[in-house]
């Protein structure tokens, strides 16, 4: 039996935290996770102001949130009134959504995840797809960043139907696995990848900063200039 475990390809990542040795859960998604009905709604009837229900268009999720939402800092639009939908599930601490289309197989099933929503009502809008854990096997904040991995998407990719548009649905998630660690190995790799995109955040503002401190500086050191030459 010890042989046969030494010769065994266990189901470990190339990189992890040196103190788990553990071997990895393969795990189908569709098993994972419990699916919820969606609403169609158009970006006409959501606003920024105001409203019962706030809603994620999946335009959001190619380009507008980060992978973990954190609903007390990231914005997400409301419904505007009249349009609620009748039946809607609101979203929890740890739920994902997928966008279920792109022009781009890259950016077909890209996935966010949603943390401290707290007392926020959400709901999952336009060509997405929410789902929840429904087996208790992971933590807040880890599956996020595993449904970005490149061994997701490549199974997605390989699923993704259409021409112009590419598309998956929640039955395609039958056809794709992901690997689960124990959830203290989740933590750690969650507050990892937190810590970096945070950085990348603060790195970004300071970059915005620059450009406007630059242009600023432009402006007043060739003003004279410019005013120079109008006299003209």
């Amino acid at each position: 039996m010890e042989q046969d475990n030494k010769n065994k390809i266990l189901n470990v990542p190339p990189l992890r935290f040196p103190e788990f040795t553990d071997e990895w859960k393969m795990i189908k998604v569709s098993d994972l996770l419990q699916f919820y009905p969606t609403n169609s709604l158009s970006w006409e009837q959501l606003n920024y102001d105001n409203g019962e229900l706030q809603n994620l268009h999946y335009g959001l999720i190619h380009k507008g949130v980060p992978t973990i939402v954190d609903i007390e800092t990231d914005v997400l639009p409301y419904i505007s009134n009249g349009n609620e939908p009748r039946n809607y599930t609101v979203c929890e601490c740890g739920d994902v959504a997928f966008a279920d289309a792109s022009e781009d197989t890259n950016d077909v099933g890209k996935a966010i995840e949603f943390v401290n929503v707290g007392s926020h009502r959400i709901v999952c809008g336009l060509h997405t797809i929410h789902g929840r854990d429904k087996k208790g096997e992971t933590i807040s904040g880890f599956k996020g960043y595993a449904f970005a991995s490149k061994v997701f998407h490549n199974q997605v990719r390989r699923i993704a139907q259409g021409t112009k548009i590419y598309s998956i649905c929640a039955k395609n998630f039958n056809e794709i696995f992901i690997g689960i660690p124990q959830k203290e190995e989740q933590a750690k790799i969650a507050r990892l990848l937190r810590l970096i995109d945070e950085r990348i955040t603060t790195q970004n503002k300071i970059i915005e900063d620059l450009k406007k401190l630059k242009s600023a500086i432009i402006d007043l050191l060739f003003h004279s200039i410019r005013d120079a030459n109008t006299v003209r």
